[in-house]
């Protein structure tokens, strides 16, 4: 919470019609971004100490140009249905100007918030967007804090960071380091599991800076946030202590205790709606690499949070394992609020994390500032919620595709369709299952390193059958035995295989003799002469025709079809979109908005290239680019297809877009008309 006199926080539950409760909001960008302004909340608002060495600024934006009551700051701690811990999310800061013609997009900017002649911090953010309204004086800007800094592949950190397999650095050497990479300022402070050791326990080839933090967070149980100052701070949920036990509320001994004590008491409201139940504090933590994996757990509880996937955790022993578990249970355990959604005045000296209280007119509700909204600026009000069903009831943890190279796991399954148990030694490179169904029996072994290929061996028990496998790389020898058809034996390998019988001989080279021949079914073979081929069924993998191939009738492509040249009467596609456009065959026909089509066409930015495939030299759009357009316009057109895991853009469906462009220049061209035809009569009359 931040350390602010209680006059303001008056004027902040007053109106705002006096001069000394009237609000000016001012945004200033400094060239080169913004460096630490602000060194201490309870510091700020001395004069030699906001901003600190920040210079002129090469833009301010006054109250003047910010248009009434648009102001949106959304901040989250932990915006899901359930609190998770390591969370590091992202404020954004919403506000339409008007009368600024700079170009602002991907700079950095302060915002001040000033209430009578009291002025105060309200961040720092990046410039993510700038849509112009309709009248075109005005635009819409959206921008978040310091923390989509993070959203970066920081692999090349990484790997300097561990050199070689031996190296290690403790938590707190790895987020100091984490920090001086992005180029932001953090919070001095302690945590909780900063001394713990970490070697090199992936290999990645992309590495989201977020994610690294957000490990690093949800190791030593805290969120990661961005202050009003803009620095990076550790939170960590305070202690609820014995309330709200409603067995021994109201003694006025035993409630509230702890925490709640401090929490921010609300004496006015405007609405709130909470839940009849408490959320259950954590009483277990589980640490594990996977799911259905044992790990460490501690705690005697049923509520269970369960940290799994963190990549700073790999490799640890089972003692070393457990006493991270403790310690992060330590830090989150026991934490208890009543979920519920809060409207009230504006209080811009509450932070994500705080705790809050108030009165209803059948009990008293506490509960913890998980996400918050303050919207509008003379008329400023806050929205505050704490989502959470009464029990965990989920698994977390830092989601990333990327190789791990430490680590053991035993994953034990029961339930009524699988026993089984898998054991994995990353370290060893070997995983050993055996896995017992309603209808079968396996076991297998696997073996692989990086200067070896695959070794597995696996056996295979049915009641019809029996499978051996033993495997290296793309060689296979397997042997099956069946009991279909009075019992059949059948040897895969890739040796040689001799039979010299009777009716069948087969030598070492494969030729075969077969007396009295008859094929029925599938015959494979490498090469086969033959003047005539009948048959209802042909399979290929690939048929060459170095003459004519002609097709009566209809065929059937699956897949990708490719050819240097295609000659045709007519195509008929419905993604082509080119040929039926009859009313009776569509549905939900909507008019184009002509200023949607005027931002998208705008916006497009036309590119030369070759093609990779035929080196073609060719023009258009990239996809990717038309896909991030649409979704800073927050449009939904129907411009971008994917195929075969590649982005395909509809070219067609760009010419109602430039015909609705045109139509809108053409609206304009004729508005101006008019406007040089009144400005004649103005001047010379009628």
């Amino acid at each position: 919470m931040l350390d602010v006199p209680e006059f303001v926080k008056q004027r902040c539950r007053g109106d705002n019609n006096r001069t000394e409760t009237v609000k000016h909001l001012e945004l200033s960008f400094f060239n080169g971004g913004v460096d630490t302004l602000y060194p201490a909340n309870d510091l700020y608002p001395a004069d030699n100490l906001y901003p600190s060495d920040a210079g002129t600024p090469w833009l301010t934006i006054p109250m003047a140009q910010i248009c009434a009551e648009t102001l949106s700051l959304t901040e989250n701690l932990s915006s899901g249905s359930n609190i998770i811990w390591g969370s590091c999310e992202a404020a954004k800061f919403v506000v339409t100007v008007a009368d600024v013609e700079d170009e602002i997009e991907g700079r950095e900017f302060t915002a001040a918030l000033s209430i009578g002649d009291y002025k105060m911090a309200y961040g720092i953010y990046v410039v993510d967007s700038v849509v112009k309204q309709a009248d075109r004086r005005k635009r819409k800007i959206t921008a978040y804090d310091r923390m989509i800094k993070f959203d970066v592949d920081v692999s090349d950190w990484y790997h300097a960071m561990y050199p070689t397999d031996d190296t290690t650095h403790t938590i707190q050497e790895l987020r100091d380091s984490l920090c001086e990479h992005i180029g932001v300022p953090q919070q001095q402070t302690v945590l909780i599991n900063d001394e713990m050791v970490v070697g090199k326990t992936i290999s990645p080839e992309s590495l989201c800076g977020r994610d690294v933090l957000k490990a690093i967070c949800e190791i030593n149980g805290v969120f990661g946030h961005f202050d009003r100052t803009g620095m990076l701070t550790y939170i960590s949920l305070q202690d609820t202590g014995l309330y709200p036990s409603d067995t021994l509320y109201p003694g006025d001994d035993l409630y509230p205790q702890s925490g709640w004590a401090a929490a921010e008491e609300l004496e006015y409201y405007r609405s709130i709606t909470y839940e009849d139940y408490l959320i259950d504090g954590i009483d277990r933590v589980q640490v594990r690499q996977e799911e259905g994996d044992i790990g460490a757990v501690v705690g005697s509880g049923s509520n269970a949070y369960v940290v799994e996937g963190n990549f700073l955790a790999y490799g640890l022993g089972s003692a070393d394992l457990t006493k991270l578990a403790w310690s992060i249970y330590d830090s989150i355990a026991g934490k208890t609020y009543r979920p519920a959604k809060i409207v009230s005045y504006a209080m811009p000296w509450i932070e994500v994390g705080d705790g809050l209280r108030a009165i209803t007119t059948d009990t008293e509700i506490a509960t913890f500032v998980l996400t918050r909204t303050m919207s509008g600026i003379q008329a400023m009000m806050d929205t505050v919620e704490a989502k959470g069903t009464k029990t965990q009831g989920q698994s977390f943890g830092v989601e990333n595709e990327i190789i791990q190279l430490k680590g053991k796991t035993a994953v034990i399954v029961r339930s009524v369709d699988e026993v089984s148990a898998t054991v994995t030694d990353l370290e060893k490179h070997t995983t050993a299952q055996l896995k017992v169904v309603s209808d079968q029996i396996t076991a297998e072994v696997k073996r692989a390193t990086d200067q070896e290929v695959e070794l597995a061996a696996a056996i295979s028990v049915a009641a019809d059958k029996i499978d051996l496998k033993v495997s290296k790389g793309d060689v296979c020898t397997q042997i099956t035995a069946e009991s279909s058809n009075g019992g059949q034996i059948i040897l895969n390998a890739p040796g040689a295989l001799i039979i010299n019988a009777g009716n069948t001989k087969l030598d070492a080279g494969g030729h075969m003799e077969l007396t009295g021949a008859t094929f029925h079914g599938c015959v494979n073979t490498g090469s086969m002469g033959a003047d005539v081929i009948n048959a209802n069924h042909v399979e290929t993998d690939r048929l060459n025709c170095d003459g004519s191939m002609t097709v009566n009738g209809s065929a059937t492509l699956n897949g990708i079809t490719y050819a240097n040249r295609i000659s045709c009467y007519s195509i008929y596609s419905e993604l082509a979109g080119s040929t039926w456009s009859d009313k009776r065959l569509k549905k939900g026909i909507r008019n184009i908005a002509l200023e949607d089509a005027r931002s998208l066409i705008l916006g497009l930015k036309g590119v030369t290239y070759k093609t990779k495939r035929s080196g073609m030299d060719a023009m258009g759009f990239v996809a990717q680019d038309v896909v991030k357009l649409l979704h800073k316009l927050e449009l939904s057109y129907p411009l971008v297809d994917r195929y075969d895991g590649y982005l395909a853009l509809q070219y067609q469906n760009l010419i109602p877009l430039i015909i609705a462009n045109e139509q809108a220049e053409h609206q304009d061209i004729k508005q101006i008309m008019m406007d040089i035809k009144q400005i004649k009569e103005d001047l010379y009359g009628k």
